[in-house]
């Protein structure tokens, strides 16, 4: 409190007298008192119980980081957020700001700021905390291509056959894409090796050339090997089958050379049947056609040398028609791939996709080409119909466009480098129906110099994670991928040995063991071989189908380390 003082009010005491000396007392007590008070009500000198001295610290701005991204369309980018406040302090306030995109169908993003490249375009995406928001220009934009790499690598062929390469592209969203149309091929050297811009190359003479293909800057090469092998042998597949009139068959022919290698020489074979009143073949195609009940040898001729097959015709005719799937549920955009097969008068069955003619009661909800596969147009429901003469089945096709979600199975893998994982995508629509979208969804990876992924299937690069990403129509799934450093020991095939009657067919099976002591199915991923490729034939899945009597054995063989199994055909 102020006391009451008016200087006016009092007569003044002279200098050194007592009266004097108590007034200067009482003054200097009255201006302790009111400094202490001023003091006080200003804070100096300390603080009022329940004040904290950073009250009045605020925030003032908001930076975002990364600054002008450039996403990459179906990538994740975890953004940050970064606070800087009055006293010129910062702090990450990632997790506490309000994110958002200026654009959802182009890049979303959620609370804690990590977004979704989801379509090409432009955008901004924002961090916001009460009045104060912070905001970055953001362009989605497609991958750019990383390397090229061709397959087969390293081939050898005998002269005058031919060998399909193919071109792969690798990008930097961690995809592959088939490139080979696009890119430009080249043959070092003309007199050893052909190559047309379509991947074919063509052995000339005995030597070695250098093939090279050419997108853009990006370039990959490997070397083809020609040998002065002559032909031995021709086998032609698939032995002794039936068939109904009006039906097809695709054949194949593999040949034995003279040191003893096998070639696939379907393209550089001549076709021919010895009775096409029973059925045809045509050299272009290579797909043989039932005209008449009976026999007729389908031959394949190369360089003097000519291996057979027969091939019968039935009396039986078709009875009915069946489609797989049935049923299918699809999201917009995707497809399903349907196979007719046939019920013949006698009881057998027979495949006859490629013989029927397809068609859709509403091709505006989903249409269907020639080779029986169904696209999602719009939604509503169609019939798909598949009529051989006076024969039809059919198949009912519902196409949903309430796709809720993408899930990844499974969420999480660990596969050594140099091997491979199949991932799965499931959409969930709004029902709570599923279908599989690993063949439509778009596949990236976070890591490519880690892992790249293709149609679901993960290969393993060097040690390291990464995301799998899974994007379609606006929604993501993702899994994790970790890579080890872990080598293959062993590789046991089973079973370790199948008989076969001819015309047969059995699937192996590789196990991998790995130097961390894990085990795991390695079968897409090994290159399976057999001793006797006459004896029959194997695909990359280890699928083998038998040709002729024999026997034979299958090997599969990753990073040099090899298993076997014996197949015999009776």
């Amino acid at each position: 409190m102020f006391m009451n003082f008016n200087p006016l009010s009092e007569k003044v005491a002279s200098p050194g007298s007592n009266r004097w000396n108590d007034s200067i007392k009482v003054h200097a007590a009255c201006a302790a008192l009111l400094c202490l008070t001023l003091l006080s009500g200003c804070g100096a000198g300390g603080f009022a119980p329940g004040i904290d001295r950073n009250t009045d610290v605020v925030l003032v701005s908001i930076t975002i980081t990364p600054a002008n991204p450039a996403l990459i369309l179906g990538t994740l980018t975890q953004f940050t957020a970064i606070g800087t406040f009055s006293d010129q302090s910062t702090k990450d306030i990632t997790a506490s700001v309000a994110w958002s995109s200026s654009n959802q169908n182009v890049a979303s993003i959620n609370g804690g700021g990590l977004a979704a490249a989801l379509a090409l375009g432009s955008l901004s995406i924002s961090a916001t905390s009460d009045s104060i928001t912070g905001s970055t220009s953001v362009s989605v934009q497609s991958p750019t291509l990383i390397s090229v790499a061709i397959v087969p690598a390293d081939g050898t062929i005998a002269a005058t056959t031919t060998l399909q390469f193919h071109a792969l592209g690798n990008y930097s969203d961690g995809s592959v894409q088939n490139v080979t149309r696009q890119v430009t091929w080249a043959s070092s050297n003309t007199a050893v090796a052909q190559i047309l811009n379509t991947g074919d190359s063509k052995g000339e003479a005995a030597g070695s050339s250098t093939i090279t293909a050419t997108l853009g800057s990006i370039a990959g090469s490997t070397t083809l090997n020609v040998t002065n092998a002559t032909i031995v042998s021709i086998t032609v597949m698939p032995p002794s089958q039936t068939i109904a009139v009006g039906t097809t068959l695709d054949f194949t022919a593999s040949g034995r050379f003279s040191d003893n290698s096998v070639q696939n020489i379907t393209n550089d074979v001549t076709f021919n049947s010895d009775n096409i009143a029973v059925a045809t073949i045509d050299n272009t195609t290579d797909i043989a056609t039932a005209v008449s009940p009976g026999t007729a040898n389908i031959s394949a001729t190369f360089n003097g040398v000519t291996g057979s097959t027969p091939l019968d015709v039935t009396t039986a005719t078709v009875s009915s028609i069946s489609i797989t799937p049935a049923t299918a549920e699809l999201a917009p955009n995707s497809f399903v791939d349907c196979t007719a097969t046939a019920t013949l008068s006698d009881g057998t069955t027979q495949v006859i996709t490629n013989d029927v003619t397809w068609s859709s009661s509403n091709p505006s909800v989903a249409a269907v080409d020639n080779t029986g596969s169904v696209g999602a147009v719009a939604a509503g429901n169609a019939t798909i119909s598949a009529q051989f003469g006076a024969v039809t089945g059919t198949s009912t096709i519902l196409v949903n466009p309430q796709l809720r979600s993408i899930q990844i199975s499974p969420s999480s893998a660990s596969i050594a480098a140099q091997t491979g994982f199949a991932f799965t995508a499931l959409g969930t629509f709004a029902d709570g129906t599923t279908q599989d979208l690993t063949d439509f969804v778009l596949w990236t990876s976070s890591a490519p110099s880690v892992a790249t992924v293709s149609a679901g299937n993960a290969n393993g690069l060097a040690a390291g994670t990464s995301t799998i990403v899974a994007l379609l129509d606006g929604l993501v799934g993702t899994a994790q991928l970790t890579v080890t450093g872990a080598k293959i020991n062993s590789i046991v095939v089973s079973p370790a040995a199948a008989a076969l009657e001819l015309g047969g067919s059995t699937k192996f099976k590789a196990t991998g063991s790995f130097s961390d002591g894990t085990t795991r199915d390695v079968t897409p991923w090994v290159t399976w071989t057999l001793s006797s490729p006459e004896v029959a034939t194997i695909k990359p899945a280890g699928i083998a189908r038998s040709a002729r009597a024999g026997m034979t054995t299958v090997t599969a063989t990753m990073n040099n380390v090899s298993g076997g199994a014996v197949l015999s055909v009776h």
